[in-house]
């Protein structure tokens, strides 16, 4: 876990790996985030899919009671800045989103400077680059008495070609070019320029000369990558790369011990994406060459055989179209369009297949979601359970929580919340944590009083939360009645024996045979007087023996 901070006069950098779930990295985190005289406050989190309610609320807290403080939040992972969203706090998901405008436009070149410290980083990105239809230029500050050895060294560990350079020679795809020693590289008209004029910015090769040349040359064709290093040299390149379209990519300065080059590049405001080296190399390995996306069905039942196999998540008996639209879309988001290629990639890369999980795991919900149904719930099934001296409720595919707490809400007005416990389930462990922090948006409960009222309600809805600056969270004397934990419906066995059960509008994502299934979990772990209640978009072909109709219109069944 490492907190890191980066403070220049008018902007504070708070940089995260991890998820803050000690006391310890919660109070480093908050010893940084303070306002001062700064103008601007980014937060950037690499690697949490989900963070605790205290760092929830306090950014939350943060962004209302310092509105004269821009802030910017960077994400890579989908899932938190999906939270982000739900608690109404914008953001930027780093991977996912930048690279859906990016679907059309074709990479010819890439170029990566560096200084001190650079040359690890450089061998890093060139050793998971897949040779492509593309040529890479290397500008790093060396020594001009010195030979450079990059070249011998990328041979062994590139599939790119590593070109010994001369003037005037004509630029090759899927080529390395590396300035040499004493000598400024650019290109004109698809040939290499060797120049021995005069330093710029103390450097000879000048990442500013060469980053110029390749943004005229390529325009929007060109990905520029500033490494780690000593000095300013690269920094008045930005505007013109930007000018001409080129992506502007800088490794994150907590990655570097020598920082001045990524963050005097920083400063100019113009760079695209700020990533550690891991991620900026798979940045870069992903973004280069599409190709054309084809989803054979039998291919694609081969493929949910091997994740069963491999990660041991069954999405054998998924409906097929569904599924197929969902691994398109995760396809796009990471510019991957062979189907095959995606396959390999998924075996190999468990962050991929985390897109391709979170994308399948549904999470549409809000508070007394078709109220008409709780109505019913409230009138003719709870008071009948009533008679229960212990009253046990299972919400299964319980998404963010909002159903499990409409529930706690209900059995509170009616008196006998006290004597129940609801499990409330779901098989995405990232939407179970959010639900277990109980922290929603003040503009979700605003969209939930109509639905309240037609519920049957009667109180005022934000009674059940406590307010606070820009959230709300739900009041502990509801939330202790509720556990939350991680289940997969697929699974066979019954673990508890519960007088209702909820599964709303989850079947509709399953085959029949797969439908059939988790209807008899369900009829085998309620109680012989249990209900059932199903979603109103369920289409399912044939109950399991046993159930009879309650209420046809709103789907709730009795065993």
């Amino acid at each position: 876990m490492n907190v890191h901070a980066v403070d220049t006069r008018k902007s504070l950098h708070i940089s995260v790996q991890g998820n803050l779930q000690s006391q310890a990295d919660l109070e480093e985190f908050f010893s940084l985030l303070k306002p001062g005289s700064h103008k601007e406050v980014e937060l950037t989190f690499f690697d949490a899919r989900i963070l605790p309610a205290e760092v929830m609320t306090g950014i939350k807290s943060f962004a209302a009671q310092n509105k004269s403080i821009k802030l910017k939040i960077n994400v890579f992972h989908r899932y938190l800045g999906s939270y982000f969203y739900r608690l109404g706090v914008p953001c930027h998901v780093m991977q996912q989103h930048s690279l859906e405008y990016r679907e059309t436009k074709k990479i010819k070149a890439i170029v990566l400077g560096g200084s001190a410290g650079s040359l690890d980083k450089i061998m890093s990105i060139m050793a998971t680059l897949p040779p492509r239809d593309i040529s890479v230029f290397i500008v790093q500050h060396i020594l001009e008495n010195e030979p450079n050895y990059l070249g011998e060294i990328l041979e062994r560990s590139t599939g790119f070609k590593v070109v010994p350079l001369t003037n005037n020679m004509p630029v090759r795809p899927n080529c390395v070019y590396i300035a040499p020693p004493a000598h400024h590289l650019t290109v004109d008209n698809g040939k290499i320029r060797l120049s021995a004029e005069a330093k710029r910015n103390f450097a000879r090769p000048s990442i500013e000369t060469t980053f110029e040349s390749l943004a005229i040359e390529y325009k929007n064709g060109l990905i520029a990558v500033m490494l780690c290093g000593y000095g300013d040299d690269g920094r008045e390149a930005f505007s013109l790369l930007k000018e001409h379209g080129a992506t502007t990519i800088i490794e994150d300065p907590n990655d570097c011990e020598a920082r001045e080059l990524v963050l005097n590049a920083w400063k100019t405001g113009l760079v695209d994406y700020k990533f550690p080296l891991p991620e900026l190399s798979s940045y870069l390995a992903r973004i280069i060459e599409p190709e054309t996306l084809k989803i054979d069905e039998g291919a694609l039942k081969r493929f949910f055989n091997k994740l069963n196999d491999h990660y041991g998540y069954d999405y054998r008996h998924y409906n097929v179209q569904s599924a197929s639209r969902r691994i398109a879309r995760v396809m796009a988001d990471n510019h991957i369009f062979s189907f095959r290629r995606f396959e390999d990639f998924v075996m190999q890369d468990p962050d991929l297949f985390e897109n391709l999980f979170l994308e399948c795991s549904i999470n549409v919900t809000e508070f007394f979601r078709n109220p008409t149904a709780y109505l019913s719930i409230r009138q003719k099934v709870l008071p009948y359970l009533d008679s229960f001296p212990h009253i046990k409720i299972w919400s299964a595919g319980c998404s963010t929580g909002q159903e499990a707490v409409s529930l706690a809400i209900l059995l509170d007005e009616l008196g006998i919340l006290h004597k129940s416990q609801i499990y409330a389930s779901d098989i995405n462990p990232f939407v179970v944590e959010e639900a277990q922090n109980g922290v929603y948006s003040p503009e979700m409960l605003e969209n939930s009083r109509e639905n309240y009222r037609i519920s049957g309600g009667s109180a005022d809805f934000s009674h059940y939360f406590t307010i606070h600056d820009g959230y709300a969270r739900v009041k502990p004397h509801l939330k202790e009645r509720i556990l939350f934990f991680q289940h997969s419906l697929l699974n066979k066995g019954v673990f508890n024996e519960f007088h209702l059960i909820l599964c709303r509008n989850v079947l509709i994502y399953f085959d029949q045979t797969l439908q059939k299934a988790v209807l008899d979990l369900f009829y085998r772990s309620l109680d012989m007087n249990g209900f059932l209640v199903l979603g109103e978009s369920e289409n399912v072909a044939s109950y399991p023996i046993g159930f009879q109709v309650f209420d046809k219109s709103n789907k709730i069944f009795k065993k």
